[in-house]
Order: C-alpha cells, then structure tokens, then sequence
C-alpha cells in the first residue's frame, strides 16, 4: 500500500507542518568578516611613516611658540588614539543578534552623552560679539543653527545612499552599507570641529601648553568614540583590522583642520560654536533614529533603556575624570 499522491494533498507532513523526507531551510549564515587586503596593509605603513618624520625635534617648543609641525603632530596622534577604542572588540567572537542590539545601545548611549558634552562646550564658549546683518549672533544662536544644518545633513545623507541601491563596501549591502556608511560619516564631520578646538588651543600666549593640554585631553574623548564606532562597524562584518582603521579614519580631519586654524584663527572662531552645533546634531539624529531603533529590535526596549543609559553614565563619568583641572 504505497501512499498516492495528489496535487492538492501533496506529500505528507509531519506535526511541525513540513514535507516528509525533506530537510527544513537552513538557519542564516552568520556574518563573515571581510578579509583584510593590501590597500589596509599600505595605509598602516603610510600612518606609521607620517608618524615617524611629522615628529618634531622637540616636543616643547622651543621659546614656547608652537609651529604648524607641533600643532600637526598633536592633532595626529590625537586622531591615532580613535583606533585604541577598538581594541577590545578585536578578541570577541562570532556576533549575535543580542550583541549586535548591545552594540547598538551601548554606542548609543556613548554618542549622546558626547552629543550633549559638544552643546555645552558650545554653549560655555566665551561672548565674541559677532554681529550678522546688523544682529548679534550668540554662541546660543550658531549652536543651535548648527544643530538643525546636522540633523538635516544626516537625513540628506541617508536618503541619497538609499537611493543608490548599486552601492557596495566589501561585503556590506543594503541596510547595513547605510548604517556603517552613516556612522562613519557623521563621526568624521564631528572630528572638524575637534580639529578646530586643537588649532585654536595652540593660539595666545599660552598657546603651547594649553594646546598640548587640549590635544592630549581630546586623545583620550577619541578613544570612546572609536569604540563607538567599532561597535557598529565589527558586528556587520567589516574585519577587526579594517575597523581599526576606520576608527582612526574619522578622526583624521582633526589635524587636517588644526593646521589652517592655527595659521588663520581669526577666520575660524565665529564657525567654532556652528561646528559644535552640527556634530551635535548629526550624532543625535543618527543616535534616536538608527542606533536606538535597531537596538530595540535585537533586544527588549527595558534593556535597550537600561544599556544606554549605563553607557551614557560610563561617558560622562569619563568626561569627568578627564577634564578635572579645565
């Protein structure tokens, strides 16, 4: 007594609903890292070049005034120290969904507290009577106008990735492409006005001591910050050695931007609280509406809630115990 088959019964099923003698789909791959190539290889040779030779005789400068060789080689070892954050992902394993949602909510949580330490700074800088079309305009002003111009740029960006479905990173495609895509970017544009801040420093009669302070003081707000972005990048596959690059990556412009500030301050300061504003801006939008939604996905909202404000605590306690003597 074979069993006849029909079109409409098909074969038979068991109590889990699937066809006798055929296997069930097979569970998701998990996300591979993208292997490590010679274009990453090469750029750690140029980093440890620019190193070597944009060291300068002395690191005191003789007299007490800084050069643009100074003010470069703090602002670049400044940007360095991203790439320490990253470090501790490199000895963790395969990435879940659960880690993936932590990931999320601890970056989060770490990105606003960042986010709300740059308004302040904004907000503290002192009065430089700036007037535009007969007004004066406030450091209150230019922060907030910063801070709408960042949101906005962030909600440009990610409108123009998604409509370029063609683009690719390695592997990354689709929604992880923009997430990375965004964080990377977002967390590059905040480093200009840190490279901003280090030029300024180095300025006055001071200027050596204070820049120094400032630029080691701004090494160590880079490392949570790498970390920051290290949690989104590693867990959608880019390679450990890539996310360390990466990290530093978005703190490039800081000595990029500190050598013409220090050379033109007069022409940067009426832009130093905008920037402030704009960082701000771009790193709560992509904060509330990327990091935070993905995150609640993953894992319950009582936990997403729980991690990032634990990882917001841990960032201004930070904070606190690096700027004791400001």
């Amino acid at each position: 007594g074979a069993t006849a088959l029909s079109p409409e019964t098909g074969p038979p099923r068991d109590s889990l609903g699937t066809a006798s003698g055929q296997s069930t789909a097979p569970p998701p791959a998990p996300r591979a890292a993208m292997p490590t190539g010679s274009v990453e290889v090469m750029t750690v040779l140029v980093m440890a070049a620019i190193t070597h030779f944009a060291r300068p005789s002395t690191l005191t400068p003789v007299g007490g005034i800084p050069t643009v060789q100074h003010v470069f080689y703090y602002g670049w070892v400044a940007a360095l120290s991203t790439g320490l954050g990253a470090l501790p992902l490199i000895f963790l394993g395969k990435v879940t969904d659960v880690w993936l949602g932590l990931s999320n909510a601890v970056a989060a949580g770490m990105m606003l507290s960042a986010s709300l330490h740059l308004i302040q700074e904004g907000l503290d800088l002192d009065a430089d009577g700036s007037v535009m079309l007969g007004m004066d305009v406030s450091h209150q002003i230019r922060v907030a106008a910063g801070f709408i111009m960042g949101m906005g740029f962030v909600i440009a960006t990610k409108k123009w990735v998604e409509s370029h479905e063609e683009l690719k990173f390695g592997d990354l495609t689709g929604k992880d492409l923009r997430k990375v895509f965004l964080m990377v970017a977002v967390m590059t544009l905040h480093s200009l006005s840190e490279g901003l801040g280090i030029g300024v420093s180095f300025t006055g009669k001071d200027g050596a001591h204070l820049g120094a302070f400032i630029s080691a003081s701004l090494a160590m707000h880079n490392i949570p910050e790498g970390l920051a972005v290290a949690l989104v990048l590693m867990p959608r596959g880019v390679s450990k050695f890539s996310t360390v690059l990466w990290s530093i990556f978005t703190s490039m412009p800081q000595p990029l931007i500190a050598v013409p500030v220090f050379m033109f301050a007069s022409h940067f300061i009426f832009w130093q609280s905008v920037g402030l504003g704009f960082a701000a801006g771009s790193m709560i939008w992509v904060t509330c509406f990327e990091l935070l939604a993905d995150a609640i996905k993953d894992l319950s909202i009582k936990w997403t809630a729980v991690t990032t404000v634990a990882s917001f605590a841990a960032g201004h306690i930070l904070r606190q115990l690096i700027e004791p003597a400001e």
